[in-house]
């Protein structure tokens, strides 16, 4: 049966923005006025307009203000720059515009987040259990956990990789939801790699997660799963290709489910990060799955994430 002439202008759409979003990830510090999207997405301003606000449910200008917020709540998370020089980064001519829409969008101040975090490391040494801090319920992101068992932490630095990969919108949460088999996430991209004759490691599956779940609502969460590909290769809608960039990244190893892979992020994040020699950068975090195919299926063997990083102006 054929499908509605709506659905498949809507899926045409998409193929479309997919490129502009990508974009749009890796240039939030330059200019992302509706003339220079609409110019990479081959439209006019207003009819690039009414497409994005109707198959991404925001206009051009909300999204992008959107992303450059919730980039700026990381920035504050792990960077020592001052409010202003984060706010001129998110594109916000003075501090008071950033604060006054940063305020809007998470009901406080950047100042008062910042002194929150501030005061959460200094008492993250004493913390002798898994507890909370005063004043935060127990599904707060502000938890403290001591994790007794850590894995080694390493600095690696990456090459510049191309990938094919297919976007997941909706709570990561839900990923895996009602016993759905892991590999189903590059189910799609691996069946693609087959009929390119792409030579594909499949003990290296790879994922990006792009927001963090406790400042993104759950159905605007993006997850990315990619395969890395060697040579040059065309892609056909919902396959995308975008660049995983290089650079130094803090890695760690674990074995556990999925659950593992939060708790390594947060060490990384509150009890590793305090270091003389480097920052985390304003970057999405990424995981590498290694993978053995048991009965014609993927089983997950362990995980590597990586937190991409940059070196401190104190290590100059």
């Amino acid at each position: 049966m054929l499908e509605p002439v709506q659905t498949r202008t809507k899926l045409k759409y998409r193929k479309t923005l997919l490129p502009v979003l990508v974009h749009i990830e890796a240039h939030l510090e330059s200019d992302l006025g509706l003339d220079t999207l609409a110019r990479l997405a081959g439209f006019s301003p207003h009819h690039f307009h009414r497409v994005f606000q109707h198959v991404i449910g925001e206009t051009p200008k909300e999204y992008v203000r959107r992303l450059r917020l919730e980039r700026a709540v990381y920035r504050l998370k792990v960077s020592p720059d001052n409010v202003l020089d984060i706010a001129l980064e998110a594109g916000f001519k003075t501090h008071e515009s950033f604060t006054r829409a940063f305020t809007q969008q998470f009901d406080m101040p950047p100042s008062e987040l910042r002194n929150i975090l501030r005061a959460y490391r200094e008492c993250i040494d004493e913390a002798l259990g898994s507890y909370t801090f005063a004043g935060f319920s127990l599904d707060s992101p502000v938890r403290l956990r001591k994790d007794k068992s850590h894995e080694e932490i390493r600095i690696e630095r990456r090459k510049a990789q191309a990938l094919i990969f297919q976007r997941h919108l909706g709570s990561y949460d839900d990923l895996l939801a009602d016993g759905r088999p892991f590999q189903d996430l590059w189910a799609p991209l691996l069946d693609f790699a087959a009929g390119q004759g792409l030579e594909v490691p499949t003990d290296g599956l790879l994922g990006i997660c792009h927001d963090d779940p406790y400042v993104t609502a759950p159905d605007k969460q993006r997850f990315d799963a990619c395969l890395l590909v060697e040579q040059p290769v065309r892609v056909q809608h919902p396959i995308g290709l975008r660049v995983l960039p290089g650079g130094l990244n803090v890695a760690r190893r674990h074995y556990g489910g999925f659950e593992e892979i939060s708790k390594t992020f947060a060490f990384i994040g509150v009890e590793w990060l305090p270091t003389e020699n480097y920052l985390l950068r304003a970057a999405p975090p990424f995981e590498i799955y290694h993978c053995r195919t048991i009965n014609g299926q993927l089983e997950r063997l362990y995980t590597d994430s990586f937190v991409p990083l940059e070196v401190s102006k104190a290590a100059h």
